[in-house]
């Protein structure tokens, strides 16, 4: 890790010029340690986002580059600026070049049959001196044939190499060195994607003015478009939301231990907040916490607390009652609480799930139905590989006896949570935390359908749907017989009571 990491969006990048970077590889190979580089582009920064393992080896690299023009620019908008984009296929030839120099040997792995060897052909000729240690193109599924990876690590270790490059594509790559990298006795390791093809001149990169204006993504797409269309045009398209997220929130400010004030929407006393303020409220003070609920509110909770002074009553006895929906946050900012934002349920957990992997907080999930929850703790492990999961429970659809209660509540307090997810459903979630209130040394916080979306086993609407206000309409249309009836009733409700004025 050099002296110059940063947080950036949801990872970690050093902040080097390509002189600086190449010093630091040096550093590295002389240390003779295990070390390994890796370049973001926008198409890792999303892949980062939804899974676990890539983003812990993001985490425990020891030299993370910027790949890609819009990241820097995002940097510069973020007031966080990135000196200099370094490509894995900009940053190889430098390391090289300064392999040749030094003595370091270099070894090859990707690519086609043949390629390869094309590729150390190619740079022995444009640098003197260079050692190339070996190369090898595995097969297309190489990683499902034990034989085949035993052999690829046994030549790269009788090579006995400075440099290992691998050129298998992301995330392939970096998953392949992470699982053997044990078994791997090779100084410093570069994940160069595409690099190997480009040296051996099989695959054209794009004009350097192409890359200066950012758009060598659009060649690439021009030139592969059936390979690479769903990437760049369906899948990395998310880098925006994700940029918006991290620029209202933070990529690495302090977090509060404040609480949030509240704005009372129909007597509901909504907190005035953001992602990052509920979770560092939430984290820094989780020990005077436990025993607390946290309650997520939309529209219809809200309406029905309107219509219910009980049901108001738990809302408001909660340590946050967090705006779950647009409208809610939206009239917090009506009301002059410009900085309000939404901290939907099932954006809040894996936040909070992924800072967990750090600081070790330990979770049990309570509620929905035990093929749910068994999807959702196999998702969870999957995701986050570091993640306590300390128990699950799904009640049966009827209330529990006081006896059976006591039995659970026994049971989940002997695993020591730190945070307990209900997923009861409103009000029946609501209304069980403020019942259980003081009775669990967690906190204890009501997601609803964050269980079902985690799980796989419901669908959540597309960021485009929830910016406009609609994501209730997508659910609606999913499950019509389950939510029409209180769709109707409490958005007109909801609109009329604003209208109003209550």
């Amino acid at each position: 890790m050099s002296e110059k990491r940063m947080k950036f969006l949801n990872t970690h990048v050093d902040n080097l010029t390509m002189e600086e970077a190449v010093r630091e590889a040096k550093r590295l190979i002389l240390k003779g340690k295990n070390s390994y580089v890796v370049t973001p582009n926008v198409d890792h920064i999303v892949k980062i986002e939804h899974d676990g393992l890539f983003r812990d080896i993001y985490e425990k690299a020891d030299l993370v580059l910027t790949d890609g023009k819009p990241l820097i620019w995002m940097s510069r908008w973020m007031g966080t600026p990135i000196k200099e984009k370094i490509s894995g296929s900009d940053y190889f030839p430098e390391v090289c070049r300064m392999a040749a120099q030094e003595g370091f040997s270099v070894f090859l792995l990707g690519a086609a049959e043949g390629v390869a060897k094309k590729a150390a052909i190619n740079l022995m000729k444009k640098y003197k001196n260079l050692k190339i240690a070996g190369v090898y193109s595995p097969s297309y599924a190489f990683e499902n044939d034990v034989e085949e990876i035993s052999y690829i690590i046994k030549k790269i270790n009788a090579a006995k190499p400075d440099i290992l490059c691998i050129g298998l594509g992301t995330p392939k790559q970096e998953k392949f060195y992470h699982r053997y990298k044990e078994q791997l006795k090779v100084p410093l390791t570069l994940h160069i994607g595409a690099t190997i093809d480009f040296e051996a001149g099989v695959v054209k990169r794009a004009p350097k003015w192409i890359s200066y204006v950012g758009l060598e993504w659009f060649y690439r797409l021009v030139k592969e478009p059936r390979r690479l269309y769903k990437r760049y045009l369906l899948e990395d398209v998310e880098i925006f939301p994700i940029f918006l997220k991290y620029r209202k929130y933070g990529s690495g400010s302090k977090v509060s231990a404040i609480q949030p004030e509240t704005c009372s929407i129909l007597g509901v006393d909504i907190a005035v907040t953001n992602m990052r303020s509920v979770i560092g409220y939430l984290t820094k003070n989780l020990e005077r916490l436990r025993g607390e609920y946290v309650c997520v509110s939309n529209v219809h909770t809200t309406v029905m607390a309107y219509n219910d002074e009980a049901y108001c009553r738990i809302q408001n006895e909660a340590a946050l009652a967090i705006p779950d929906g647009k409208p809610l946050s939206l009239m917090c900012r009506l009301r002059g609480y410009k900085d309000a934002q939404r901290v939907a349920g099932p954006d809040l957990m894996p936040e909070i799930l992924k800072l967990s992997e750090e600081k070790g907080y330990r979770h049990y999930f309570y509620g929905s139905t035990e093929e749910t929850l068994n999807s959702l703790e196999a998702n969870l492990r999957e995701r986050y590989p570091r993640l306590n999961i300390v128990g699950i429970y799904s009640p049966p659809f009827r209330k529990l006896t006081p006896e059976e209660d006591a039995e659970i509540m026994e049971k989940i307090s002997l695993t020591k949570p730190d945070f307990l997810w209900v997923g009861l459903g409103a009000p029946k979630q609501e209304r069980w935390m403020y019942e259980h209130k003081g009775k669990v040394d967690a906190v204890m916080l009501g997601v609803g359908a964050a269980f079902d979306f985690h799980a796989g086993t419901a669908k959540r609407a597309p960021k485009w749907i929830q910016e406009f206000y609609l994501e209730w309409l997508y659910r609606l249309i999913q499950d019509p017989k389950r939510l029409l009836k209180r769709y109707v009733r409490s958005n007109i409700q909801f609109i009329w009571l604003i209208l109003t004025g209550r």
